[in-house]
């Protein structure tokens, strides 16, 4: 009796020991000295949490939004539930009026309610009396053909991801589209040109400058960097990172895969390791971090993430997750670690 009872609990133990998921599974992670593992911020992949994410406290007004993302993960999937949440929830907009609607709103200045602000716009010591580098101009001087004024002087909705550098011809993909109807965008390449996280006001004269240069680092003021490149302006740096990063999440998986990787509009810092698996740059990880978010980024989100607030009439629907709390960028990308806004 002995024998056999002994002979089934040794059964039974094989058996646990070779189960593929056992019951209990140690928390701490280790590597085979019982010290535990701590990932490195720098370290981007699957499953990476890049610093004790599980003790992210999500604002309440944000809780019911992100309520199907699980944040103790990282790296691409952390990436792929995100850019499906934005996905999903996106309300396309028309071009007009509805981005110039909303660009009013959104972007209004914090000090002056009858301005919008500029993006690349210069401070005020700089900039002095030039209209084409200032930060803050009245709303109603819009390039919409209304005003009767020299077109250098008004401003204009600035598609931040340059329409054109999402092409890859090998793909046959079409440019980022806009339409002068004010129909609702239906085919991708309209509602990607149309998306209100990327669209910001700007003063005509510097958009034909900035072109479809690609974003290079620098110091300073907005600019120009020989031929190619362009700086947005020490202050505009951060909020241009993480427009890229949801450019980059939003639409990679359409027309053809790749579509607005973040690799396409920036220059890597680091020519051999500065772009990542996943084709982020290094360039916008280091402005996400060194860069905070500014309250003009918040307002847009919180304009653009409330789509049944009836002040929010052209609302979009979905977030921009980057702003919200940069360090997802960190948990997703790795890189130098960004402000956590969602700390106890």
């Amino acid at each position: 009796m002995k024998k056999s009872l002994l002979a089934l609990v040794g059964l039974l133990m094989f058996t646990v020991s070779c189960t593929k998921d056992p019951i209990i599974t140690d928390p701490t992670p280790g590597n085979g000295d019982n010290k535990p593992v701590t990932p490195k911020p720098d370290e981007p992949g699957e499953g990476n949490n890049n610093g004790n994410t599980a003790d992210y406290v999500i604002p309440a007004v944000y809780q019911k939004y992100y309520s199907k993302i699980d944040f103790t993960k990282g790296g691409m999937t952390l990436k792929q539930q995100l850019a499906t949440l934005v996905k999903e929830s996106h309300l396309p907009q028309s071009y007009t009026p509805g981005i110039w609607n909303a660009s009013e709103f959104t972007d209004e200045d914090p000090d002056n309610t009858n301005n919008v602000l500029q993006i690349y716009g210069w401070p005020d010591k700089d900039a002095k009396d030039d209209v084409k580098k200032k930060r803050s101009v009245l709303k109603e001087h819009k390039n919409n053909g209304s005003t009767g004024m020299n077109q250098t002087l008004l401003w204009e909705r600035e598609h931040v991801f340059a329409k054109s550098l999402a092409v890859d011809k090998t793909k046959n993909q079409k440019a980022l589209n806009t339409t002068s109807s004010n129909e609702t965008p239906t085919a991708i390449e309209d509602i990607a040109g149309h998306d209100a996280h990327h669209l910001r006001p700007i003063n005509r004269s510097t958009n034909s400058s900035r072109g479809n240069r690609k974003f290079v680092d620098g110091n300073g003021n907005s600019k120009t960097v020989g031929k190619e490149y362009y700086y947005p302006g020490d202050e505009w740096r951060g909020d241009v990172a993480r427009m890229m990063m949801y450019m980059h999440i939003r639409y990679e998986n359409e027309n053809g895969g790749g579509y607005t990787k973040a690799s396409k509009v920036g220059m890597p810092i680091d020519d051999k390791t500065g772009i990542l698996s996943d084709e982020m740059i290094d360039l916008f990880l280091k402005w996400n971090a060194e860069d905070p978010v500014s309250e003009i980024e918040r307002r847009r989100n919180e304009y653009h993430g409330n789509p049944y607030n009836p002040i929010y009439k052209n609302s979009q629907g979905n977030r921009n997750p980057f702003i919200d709390n940069p360090h997802l960028a960190t948990q997703i990308w790795g890189g130098p670690k960004a402000q956590n806004l969602w700390v106890k």
